[in-house]
């Protein structure tokens, strides 16, 4: 989300330059972490990860590890389900934002999948719909034919525009007789397809013309521990990482902890995300 703003900024002249760097400012959260990463050169176009949490008060409800790599222009996404349990922590993944924040989030992670993880960026899902003004809009993919506040989401490709519209097809809908896991799995598999359709809108007349709009939603929406200078180095040296996106879900196993039923990743699943983010900081 953060790649093009500079490159924006920079296409409208000085103010628009003052503009960007106001609301990365705005955005910067440093967090005090028990774990350590550090970030790659990014002036040398290096390979790295970082945590991308989509949040909704004190529950992360989509948790994503991003690997952005430069020589391949492309984004590997890996998916996390939220209700991972983490017996170090005694806790969920989503739980685990509400009592330790974006810090106990990236310890955690970096530790269960030993890999470094050296910045994160948290994304209130509230203001979701007004990135999707901002760009003009975006097409998404349904699966599922539903109603909600008033709108009708039948399967297809779907235009989104209006913050409304966005907040109605983000809304969790179940029939009487579903299971509310396939609910809510369906809900966050939306979140994450709107995400992902905002980023190639970013190149478009639509956000170069709204950029005010746009700078806005950002300050108002992300907190992040990328400086200013990382995200004028991004929007500079990693515009082509837009270009492939590819996105996994990581999927957990049940088994039971203390008498409960809870959802784990099997060694088997943290080999495979351990070697899959390894495999994309290295192609």
């Amino acid at each position: 989300i953060i790649l093009l703003i500079v490159l924006i900024g920079g296409a409208l002249g000085g103010k628009a330059y003052f503009d960007v760097k106001k609301a990365s400012e705005k955005s910067y959260q440093a967090i005090d972490r028990k774990t350590t990463a550090k970030l790659p050169s990014l002036k040398a176009k290096s390979s790295f990860s970082f945590l991308f949490l989509g949040v909704n008060g004190k529950n992360a409800n989509d948790i994503l590890v991003l690997t952005v790599n430069p020589k391949q222009n492309k984004t590997t996404v890996l998916s996390l389900n939220r209700n991972i349990y983490l017996p170090s922590e005694a806790t969920t993944l989503k739980e685990l934002y509400g009592t330790k924040g974006a810090a106990g989030e990236i310890d955690a992670l970096q530790t269960l999948l030993g890999v470094e993880i050296p910045r994160y960026m948290t994304f209130d899902m509230r203001g979701l719909g007004d990135f999707v003004e901002a760009v003009g809009g975006v097409e998404v993919q349904n699966d599922t034919n539903f109603i909600s506040s008033g709108y009708e989401f039948k399967p297809g490709t779907l235009s989104l525009k209006k913050a409304d519209e966005v907040k109605a097809f983000l809304t969790k809908v179940s029939a009487p007789d579903e299971d509310p896991a396939k609910a809510e799995a369906s809900l966050i598999d939306r979140e994450q397809t709107v995400l992902i359709a905002i980023i190639p809108k970013m190149k478009s007349v639509n956000t170069v013309a709204n950029y005010k709009k746009f700078v806005t939603a950002f300050g108002n929406t992300i907190k992040t521990d990328f400086v200013f200078g990382n995200i004028k180095a991004l929007g500079l040296n990693y515009n082509g990482v837009l270009g492939t996106i590819t996105k996994e879900n990581l999927k957990p196993v049940e088994t039971t902890i203390d008498g409960k039923t809870q959802k784990i990743l099997s060694e088997a699943l943290i080999n495979k995300a351990h070697d899959r983010i390894e495999a994309a900081l290295n192609e």
